[in-house]
């Protein structure tokens, strides 16, 4: 079964700087940046059920920055005439204007995408757990799927936030299999300001891992707060992106694990390891994959 998943990853570009007056010149002073209030901010499931097997998958972080609407997540399309295929593309910065009645539309469109996609929707009112628009998907001609389009009515509901122990056994490369447990919590979202002045906003997570019967580590911990900001471009973090989760984790071999996974359904009861690489270390470049359920 081949299924491309991909991400949309977002930088959005602002200024943050105060000039604070004295001594008859101005001195630029840093001030962290302030986070819009809005009832659309969250991590939503748009559309999908990856247990069920109904595609397509749409599930997307949003944030209010003023007039703009930011997204960052997962889209996931199968071909309608060959499920076992899918198709997908890597967007780059992904936002839209909400017009002054509240509605907004987020494109990805970028020329040489596979797949070029579109959320419409209204901004909710205060409290609203759920709200709802249309989305178009434009899949190009594939190896084994003719290009296809596909527009539907949906209603978004909010993802539960991702907290709790997950556990089972991954098998890794190498051929052994090694039994994993995760605990992870959900933090707010957070602004960071970089070196550029623009600002990148996350939904950060930390965890904390124990892995039996592996020879390569035994324990690590994923801490976002650890990894810098002060770049270009942010740095690789422990962070949720609709149902995509990024793990990083520093084991006590000093190597790093980094765990790539999506929710087996919107309900959260189990994460899919789909990409878990290790870098550095005895075990360098061995990779894992496997499923682990959540604990009640």
């Amino acid at each position: 079964m081949r299924i491309l998943t991909r991400i949309f990853l977002i930088l959005v570009v602002g200024t943050l700087l105060d000039y604070v007056h004295g001594g008859g010149f101005a001195v630029p002073q840093a001030q962290a940046p302030e986070i819009t209030s809005s009832p659309l901010n969250g991590n939503w499931n748009i559309a999908g059920d990856r247990s069920k097997e109904q595609y397509p998958l749409v599930s997307m972080f949003l944030q209010v920055e003023g007039t703009h609407a930011i997204a960052a997540g997962h889209v996931e399309v199968r071909c309608p005439d060959d499920p076992r295929n899918g198709e997908g593309a890597q967007g780059a910065s992904t936002r839209g204007e909400i017009a002054p009645d509240g509605s907004f539309a987020i494109k990805h469109d970028h020329a040489v995408a596979t797949l070029k996609w579109e959320i419409r929707g209204h901004v909710p009112p205060e409290g609203a757990t759920t709200w709802s628009g249309e989305y178009t998907l434009k899949v190009d001609a594939g190896r084994k799927c003719p290009a296809f389009e596909q527009t539907k009515s949906f209603t978004a509901t909010r993802l539960p936030k991702l907290e709790g122990k997950y556990s089972g056994s991954l098998h890794d490369s190498g051929g052994s299999e090694s039994k994993f447990t995760i605990t992870v919590t959900q933090g707010d979202v957070v602004a960071r300001s970089l070196k550029t002045g623009a600002v990148h906003y996350d939904l950060p997570l930390v965890g904390k891992v124990q892995v039996k019967d592996c020879s390569c580590f035994s324990r690590g911990a994923a801490d976002p707060v650890t990894y810098s900001t002060h770049g270009s471009i942010p740095s690789p973090r422990s962070e949720l992106r609709g149902d995509y989760v990024t793990l990083k984790f520093t084991m006590d071999d000093e190597s790093e694990l980094d765990l790539n996974a999506n929710f087996a359904d919107p309900g959260e009861s189990a994460i899919h390891v789909f990409g878990g690489n290790v870098i550095g270390g005895k075990c360098a470049h061995r990779a894992f994959q496997g499923t682990l359920k959540k604990q009640r």
